[in-house]
């Protein structure tokens, strides 16, 4: 070997490393360029589930407040309900004195009828 070759020979093996390191870095833009499309599009989808998500939440709370408003109407025709089945109570507890009252008087219409009735013979 010549003093003259070893300088071409080390110099093709840098310029090889050099071309391998090339091509590495290549491949590696080329990996790095797809992932930050991939962090693009997952960031889009991001967007728009956030948007979805935003969207649906506002839905959500306007279907809650309805609900809640149901409720109220639900416990407001509850509460006249009990005040109707209260006064029909009392009107059947009232109808009863009535009926009790007017067997009553029927007992002593029936009395003073007899006792006219021994009077008069």
């Amino acid at each position: 070997m010549t003093s003259a070759s070893i300088p071409k020979e080390i110099s093709t093996g840098l310029q090889q490393r050099l071309d391998a390191q090339a091509k590495k870095c290549q491949e590696l833009q080329y990996l790095i360029a797809q992932q930050e499309s991939k962090i693009a599009s997952m960031s889009e989808s991001h967007s728009v589930l956030q948007w979805t998500f935003d969207r649906d939440s506002r839905y959500i709370i306007k279907y809650m407040r309805a609900l809640a408003y149901k409720e109220r109407d639900i416990r407001e025709l509850d509460e006249k309900l009990l005040a109707v089945y209260d006064d029909c109570d009392n009107k059947n507890k009232e109808i009863a004195s009535l009926k009790y009252n007017e067997e009553q008087y029927q007992e002593k219409i029936e009395d003073l009828r007899a006792e006219l009735g021994l009077r008069a013979n």
